[in-house]
């Protein structure tokens, strides 16, 4: 098999769809640096398989693509394709009987990696396999870069080995152990897998026996609880009931207190009001003085403001001026030197120009003098390396033929002895038992995988669904614990509420039952509660007479409360009066006193209207204040009035059915999605159970499919590469027969020409010295020329910066002087317009100082009588504020007890709550209380109980039936794990007979090679000794070292030897290894850069024997290495960044030049 051409499109440089062929064995790469020689290399190596971007020469695998130049635009893809001619059939397997292979690679901008065979689409593994054992791959031995020479002869042990793995044709025994090693740690996995769940189906049963024991004693204590909670309850209700009665009677004192203190409160309120209003007027007075007072200090600190600042100005102006007259001085004085130092610059300018062009004629000759002796000296060593070159590689070609003839000899040997061994194994291989047990294995695994992706499908089917029922279910239960929390605290604030409304609606009961409360009969809108509310309970909330007259109600004046009116019906109207509260209200019928009450939106509205306000009129502001010409009642907002508590009820209302339709719904969901999980998790613990007893099945099969297949690939691969051998055996016979007789004719021409070019050599040593001694004179008058005009340019140039530089600053200068001439201008002109006369302002302070004592008199005295109305009010104030002390105290506490009787009445529902939950009744629990019952006790015999009930823990009441289903399970799973051990035990027999294998190959390689790099080491080197020794005793594991001591060196380690040496030794252990298992190719880059020349003879010899078996590609820039090719490839770039081929034929190129 050979390489027989590359296409590359868009690979790095290579942006064009180019071909590369080889139609030879030796071809040469050549061109400059940094033309694109390498990139072959590594599109060689990508296609191969390569994924490491740092083995590219690049950061990404997105850097192989084009990614532009100067003049062309990125590409979005690249691709390369390798063809392989295979008519020797070396590629076995379902592609040998092809005679062309194509492996082509493909990848886009967005790193997506295509591989194809023969134009079919295949993955990078298929690729790998393709070329197990045959030496090639991205890394292996048949290529061989730049630096890689040095690296491996520098590299560790374990990396050594990988090159006599590859030449040994294990590298595919190891990829197999590889995935037998997987499988084995995808069974241990199971296997582990297996052990927890079988141990925790153990620990399980023992749970579920005790569970069962515990279920019975659990339900008697429940009951217990059930029936003890009852009895606490019982007893907590007769409480409740006695405490509540105890705070309504002490909640009737308070309300009898608190109407006394209020009618106090109004009485010393209309003396407030009095001096307020004088308070008021003394203010406005002393804030008209102060604002007077106010703008007379301004104008003062003004006029003083502006005096001061035109004298810290001209001072400024002043000290500018001698600033601008010192700098206008300096720039006159460097103007005046900057024109001296021009002048200057422009006569040597002058004078330097022709020196500078006498000298260039003068450099110009000796050039050219020198470059035609140099010409001559090139042609004169040009002809003597070439006869050089053809005497060292005649000489070597004498030596090789000498050690190509006894190496042929000892191969020969060798080759009968391996044909003689394949025979003898080809006869024992057998494999149609192990086919007929793969195909029949092959359907039940097919059967099984269906299965098993149906149970899959059901089992996620059942789990999703169980899983979207348990959150439906927290979800709703959620719900309706917080619609529960919410209707039991509206219901306490109904409760409450209600309750204060209820107290005021019944204040009336024993009155008269025609008497209804006035606020009752009202639409108030929300917004004037609080002003309204004012008037109500200034009224101590008014009374409306039904059928009764005033006459009727004399009998009943005692029972009214202390101050409280009643309204008889023909004091109501339907005539609203506009802009009074009659007139907001949406009653048709309203008190005629409403129409005597004006509105306004703020206490200061109503304040300002007092004043024309007729006798029978008053004011009522939206705030709560109502005032008359001689009267004010204080009002505001009023969070505990009866209209509020009437409006925050309605609210409540509403929310309440809200909320009680919310957790109706909320229950609903709650039972509906407790059934769906429960029928849910039936399902998907069944369809579970099913679908892990098939993939165990699945499992077992496919470790037993496992090992079937590869015993058979073992089998096949094994037979497939004893015929490929003894096939390539026996031609290699017959070609070492027809060589030996080949090298016996070269050998006797190549002594005689040797002969007739040592005397070309030795006279071309004689004439050399001349042409060097010449050439050295000319050089160094070219080079004292050269250094004298250099020194001329640097002067004119310093010279033409002086000159610029000069002219520059003279521009400058002038601008300078310019801009000082103007601002002395502009100074000199507001210097003038300060010096005017101050005199009026002077006059205006004086008359202003005046006026500013005669006001400071006047706030005085406003201040003096502001004090004393202000003491007299705070004295009113403080007997307000205790009596409104007072009052505040009796409303938080007749409200407190308001609270506490609600909560009362709220623990008794909660209560009755309680029972009707557990379904028990509150009057049979009564009935068969003891009359000794005693909540402590109670309470304790409960907690003892619930102790108890809590210490049981969680109850499984269907543990029975979970441990039938349980045991049954654990049965199938010790079934499975004696199956998962048995193909464990198979996996690894497999593995020990692969590490068998391993080691004889690996021995019998090591050691061939071995004895080729001895016997290569002294031919490539004239003398010396190498070879290769094992780090370790385990053939599996073991490192291999190389050692190297050329001729005449007793180096203790290979580090010491130069490049030079160790990149020949290297080349003897590559060679070595091709001689055991040729590759198909080997792509040589630069190898011999750091070779002299004899070396650089004794490799391209080397290369030369090694063509006949192996095709070569390599990239050089040696002129040896070039001749020795049969065909050249050149690679250039005459375009920027864009590489192209051009191809010649050596042995054409040849003969047309000698036609």
């Amino acid at each position: 098999m050979r390489l027989k051409k590359i296409k590359l499109a868009g690979f790095k440089s290579f942006v064009d769809p180019t071909t590369i062929p080889f139609p030879s064995e030796m071809t040469a790469v050549v061109g400059p640096n940094g033309c694109g020689k390498s990139n072959v290399i590594d599109a060689v190596r990508w296609v191969l398989g390569e994924s490491s971007a740092k083995n590219l020469r690049g950061d990404a695998m997105t850097d192989v693509i084009f990614n532009g130049s100067t003049a062309r635009k990125p590409v979005g893809q690249c691709s390369v394709e390798l063809f392989f001619d295979n008519s020797a059939g070396r590629i076995g397997g379902e592609y040998a009987t092809y005679s062309e292979l194509s492996v082509k690679r493909l990848v886009t901008r967005d790193a997506q990696s295509t591989y194809f065979l023969n134009g079919t689409k295949c993955r990078r593994r298929d690729v790998t396999d393709l070329f197990l054992g045959t030496g090639l791959g991205p890394r292996s031995y048949a290529i061989i870069e730049q630096g890689m020479i040095s690296r491996l002869i520098e590299s560790k042990p374990q990396e050594l080995r990988i090159f006599i793995e590859e030449a040994a044709g294990i590298s595919k025994y190891k990829e197999r152990r590889r995935e037998t090693e997987n499988r084995i740690r995808h069974t241990q996995d199971n296997l582990a897998r297996l052990n927890d769940v079988r141990d925790e189906l153990g620990q399980q049963l023992e749970k579920l026996q005790r569970q069962a024991a515990t279920a019975t004693r659990y339900k008697m204590l429940r009951e217990k609880v059930r029936e003890l909670k009852g009895q606490l309850a019982g007893i907590r209700f007769l409480k409740n009931s006695e405490q509540t009665e105890n705070l309504k009677q002490a909640l009737q004192g308070h309300q009898q207190a608190l109407d006394a203190l209020v009618l106090r409160q109004h009485g010393d309120e209309a003396g407030m009001l009095t001096y307020k209003e004088q308070l008021a007027q003394n203010k406005q007075a002393a804030d008209d003085v102060q604002q007077q007072l106010f703008t007379t200090s301004n104008a003062i600190t003004r006029i003083e403001q502006t005096e001061l600042h035109s004298q810290q100005r001209k001072q400024q102006i002043e000290a500018e001026l001698v600033t601008l007259n010192e700098q206008t001085n300096l720039l006159v004085t460097g103007l005046d030197e900057a024109n001296q130092a021009l002048a200057t610059s422009k006569s040597g300018l002058d004078n330097l120009v022709p020196q500078q062009e006498l000298n260039d004629e003068a450099l110009a000759q000796a050039k050219d003098m020198f470059e035609n002796a140099e010409q001559e000296r090139r042609d004169f060593s040009a002809q003597s390396r070439e006869h050089e070159q053809i005497y060292h590689r005649l000489k070597q070609e004498v030596q090789t033929c000498h050690s190509q003839i006894q190496s042929t000899m000892n191969m020969q040997l060798r080759t009968s002895q391996r044909i003689s061994e394949l025979n003898d194994e080809l006869s024992q291989l057998d494999t149609d038992d192990i086919a007929d047990r793969i195909a029949m294995l092959s359907a039940q695994i097919d059967e099984a995988e269906v299965q098993v992706s149906e149970a899959l499908e059901q089992y996620n089917d059942t789990k999703e669904a169980l899983k979207s029922s348990q959150q439906a279910l927290a979800q709703a239960d959620t719900l309706h614990r917080q619609r529960d929390g919410e209707r039991q605290s509206v219901q306490s604030t109904i409760a409450a509420l209600s309750a204060l409304q209820d107290d005021a609606a019944t204040s009336n009961s024993d009155i008269h039952s025609d008497l209804q409360l006035l606020w009752q009969q009202l639409n108030v809108p929300e917004h004037l509660n609080d002003c309204v509310e004012t008037v109500l309970r200034y009224w101590h909330q008014p009374y409306i007479a039904g059928s009764l007259e005033i006459n009727d109600l004399v009998n009943h004046i005692p029972l009214l409360p202390m101050g409280g009116r009643v309204f008889a019906q023909s004091a109501f109207t339907d005539v609203k009066q506009p802009n009074t509260l009659a007139a907001v209200l949406p009653n048709e019928r309203v008190p005629e006193a409403f129409n005597h009450i004006l509105l306004c939106e703020t206490n200061a509205d109503a304040v300002n209207m007092v004043s024309t306000l007729q006798n029978t009129m008053s004011v009522l502001s939206e705030e709560g204040l109502w005032c008359a010409k001689d009267w004010v009642v204080r009002g505001g907002e009023v969070e505990n009035s009866v209209l509020h508590r009437a409006s925050k009820l309605a609210e409540l209302s509403e929310k309440l059915n809200r909320i009680e339709n919310d957790k109706l719904s909320a229950l609903t969901k709650v039972e509906e999605a407790t059934v769906l999980v429960s029928r849910n998790t039936e399902q998907s613990d069944h369809a579970k159970l099913t679908y892990e007893n098939l993939k165990n099945t699945l499992v077992q099969h496919t470790n037993a499919m496992s090992v079937l297949v590869m015993q058979n690939e073992q089998l096949a691969a094994r037979s497939a590469k004893l015929k490929d051998e003894l096939s390539k055996q026996n031609v290699m016979l017959s070609k070492e027969d027809a060589q030996l007789i080949t090298l016996s004719e070269q050998l006797e021409i190549h002594e005689a020409q040797l002969s007739e070019y040592e005397e070309r050599v030795s006279e071309a040593q004689n004439n050399r010295e001349q042409f060097d001694n010449k050439v050295a004179q000319l050089r160094s008058k070219v080079e004292s020329l050269t250094h004298q005009a250099h020194e001329m340019a640097l002067k004119v140039q310093q010279l033409e910066s002086h000159q610029n530089l000069y002219a520059q600053q003279v521009t400058r200068n002038q601008q300078q002087l310019t801009d000082y001439q103007s601002r002395r201008d502009t100074l000199s002109k507001e210097l003038t317009d300060l010096s005017a006369p101050q005199a009026v302002q002077k006059v205006q302070l004086q008359e202003l100082l005046t006026q500013k004592s005669e006001l400071e008199n006047k706030r005085s005295e406003y201040q003096s009588k502001h004090d004393e109305i202000e003491q007299m009010l705070r004295e009113s104030e403080k007997g307000q504020q205790a009596l409104a002390k007072d009052i505040q105290e009796r409303t938080s506490s007749i409200e407190k007890l308001n609270i506490e009787i609600e909560g009362f009445k709220v623990r008794a529902s909660a209560i009755l709550e309680q029972l009707e939950d557990s379904k028990q009744s509150l009057k049979s629990i009564l009935e068969t209380l003891p009359d000794a019952a005693d909540e402590t006790k109670c309470q304790k015999e409960l907690e003892s109980t619930q102790g108890s009930l809590s210490r049981l823990g969680a109850v499984n009441l269907a543990a029975v039936e979970e441990f039938d289903t349980q045991s049954e399970r654990k049965l199938h799973l010790d079934t499975q794990y004696h199956d998962l051990t048995d193909a464990l035990d198979t996996l690894q027999s497999a593995i020990r007979k692969i590490d068998k294998e391993t080691r004889t190959r690996f021995s019998t390689t090591f050691e061939q090679v071995n004895q080729d790099l001895k016997t290569l080491f002294p031919k490539v080197f004239g003398g010396g000794s190498a070879y290769l020794a094992l780090t370790d005793d385990d053939l599996l594991e073991t490192g291999v070292t190389i050692m190297a001591r050329p001729p005449g060196k007793k180096n203790s380690t290979i580090h010491l030897l130069s490049g030079g040496e160790k990149a020949l030794t290297a080349l003897s252990l590559v060679f070595a290894i091709f001689r055991l298992n040729p590759a198909p190719f080997c792509l040589l880059d630069e190898v011999d850069a750091p070779l002299d020349d004899a070396n650089v003879g004794r490799f391209c010899n080397l290369v030369s024997e090694m063509s006949q078996t192996v095709q070569f590609i390599y990239i050089t820039h040696n002129k040896i290495a070039m001749e020795m090719a049969s065909h050249l490839t050149g690679v250039t770039m005459a375009e920027p960044g864009v590489s192209r081929m051009v191809a010649v034929d050596v042995e054409q190129a040849m003969a047309f030049a000698e036609a």
